[in-house]
């Protein structure tokens, strides 16, 4: 994890002591750091199932959409985004080759 989230942890934690709430900072930190690593594995299982030549053959913004989805994993923030409905995005991702990665 970076300095920068470390720092903001701290923070966070300071603003939790100040409510009179009490968090084991050292268990926080380590499940942020599991959450990050299935996280980042997730993504390259998407990278690399993905049908790239399907994606780069899709028109603007369809691409981009696939794109993000690959990289995020979030159905529902790239239909919003994209305005693309559940349904429609959903056999994208699947004629795109894109799993659902579960952690």
């Amino acid at each position: 994890m970076s300095s920068k989230t470390h720092e903001e942890v701290r923070e966070t934690m300071q603003v939790l002591r100040d409510l009179g709430l009490k968090i084991d900072e050292g268990r926080l930190l380590e499940l942020l750091e599991e959450w990050r690593r299935a996280d980042e594995e997730a993504r390259r299982i998407r990278r690399e199932s993905a049908d790239w030549k399907f994606i780069e053959k899709q028109p603007e913004p369809i691409k981009t959409a696939l794109k993000l989805l690959v990289e995020t994993g979030d159905l529902k923030m790239v239909s919003k985004l994209f305005n693309i409905s559940l349904g429609e995005l959903n056999n994208l991702r699947l004629k795109a080759k894109v799993p659902l990665v579960l952690s």
